[in-house]
């Protein structure tokens, strides 16, 4: 009987343990930077790292001191509210305010970004993923799914959902000073007139963007809508930093 109490501390030491490597995965050391520009470095949370999407909202911080407190209690960590944070990051990635109105299925399909916020609207406040960055810098926005908690306990559904999302994003493109916008709703000639290389090829239509046509619309039936869209983005800002970005 001596032993028991040792025994069962030992065990609980092993599931604090067990429940601190488990959540690991969703954690990163990382940084976030206010509105006013300061930074804190410290843990970065997501709600399931497995979630293409899960990056762009729903974002927790706390100090790093907090891993070897014990159990971490929800009023000890931040919600990072996109526009209150303008960006966070860890290891080499990158995630910025975006703003972003993701229509829903009783509206059209071709998806569009959006710079207002308007009252009694849903929220179009997120975070993306700078992975090219750059003079002129290219974001993946995932388009985040409709859930509801059944659907989480369906693994084959969520699994659908999760492949869905790596095939069907969006990419947004942006430079300094200006605010991320869908490639897809930029004028191409006003967007990169600092680069008459890249003018002239889209206007003589060597470019799969096409004056007057809708990438989104044009990729809606094709397996991987997202690659196609990233593909015809990554060709034009290969050519601006080749001849034009330097």
């Amino acid at each position: 009987m001596k032993h028991f109490p040792i025994f069962l501390i030992f065990c609980l030491n092993i599931s604090l343990a067990s429940a601190q490597k488990a959540n690991t995965e969703n954690r990163f050391e990382g940084y976030i930077i206010h509105a006013d520009g300061s930074r804190k470095d410290g843990i970065i949370e997501v709600e399931d790292s497995t979630f293409p999407w899960a990056f762009q909202e729903n974002i927790k911080f706390f100090d790093k001191s907090l891993l070897t407190a014990g159990k971490i209690k929800r009023d000890q960590k931040t919600n990072c509210i996109p526009g209150e944070i303008l960006e966070y990051g860890f290891s080499e990635k990158k995630f910025v305010h975006v703003s972003y109105y993701v229509k829903g299925p009783d509206e059209d399909n071709v998806l569009k970004s959006s710079f207002g916020k308007f009252k009694g609207e849903k929220n179009t406040d997120y975070f993306a993923e700078i992975y090219k960055p750059g003079k002129v810098s290219l974001l993946k926005f995932y388009i985040p799914p409709i859930l509801t908690d059944e659907d989480y306990d369906d693994a084959d559904l969520m699994k659908k959902h999760i492949e869905q999302s790596k095939t069907s994003f969006d990419i947004l493109i942006t430079k300094p000073d200006e605010k991320p916008k869908s490639i897809d709703d930029i004028s191409i000639k006003g967007f990169f007139k600092d680069c008459p290389y890249i003018v002239d090829k889209y206007s003589n239509g060597k470019y799969k963007i096409k004056p007057g046509k809708s990438l989104k619309a044009m990729f809606k039936s094709e397996k991987l809508p997202g690659v196609k869209l990233e593909e015809a983005a990554t060709d034009i800002l290969l050519d601006y930093e080749a001849h034009c970005g330097k």
